[in-house]
């Protein structure tokens, strides 16, 4: 359990972020700003699509991640009441760790899917 929560009404890009973040922002044009917080913040995971050949997936994914565990089949997000939507998110999907804590806590993870550290950026 977190020890502190952010709603999206809470503005959380403008509050300050302690020990480890899960970081699960909306997806589309301000998703890099997000990672790149949590990139600076340098303690946590992110989970967002893994849209790879995007600019902001270069510069704040592939060259300031620890590791990446890139999720097998599609996710499906559910309602506040609990309901599994119908459709499944429309896209792959992939988690994001920053710092070494978090790179061992995706290693470790019994999750199915493909991964990645260590890798280089040319």
């Amino acid at each position: 359990m977190a020890d502190k929560h952010y709603t999206i009404d809470d503005l959380g890009l403008t509050r300050p972020w302690f020990g480890r973040v899960w970081c699960n922002p909306l997806y589309g044009s301000q998703t890099g700003i997000w990672l790149q917080k949590l990139a600076d913040h340098g303690n946590g995971i992110a989970l967002i699509f893994a849209r790879t050949e995007t600019e902001m997936f270069f510069s704040q994914v592939w060259k300031r991640a620890d590791a990446l565990l890139f999720l097998e089949g599609r996710l499906y997000f559910h309602h506040v009441d609990g309901t599994k939507a119908a459709a499944n998110s429309g896209a792959p999907s992939v988690l994001i760790a920053y710092g070494k804590e978090n790179r061992a806590r995706l290693r470790e993870a019994n999750i199915k899917g493909a991964y990645i550290e260590d890798w280089k950026y040319r």
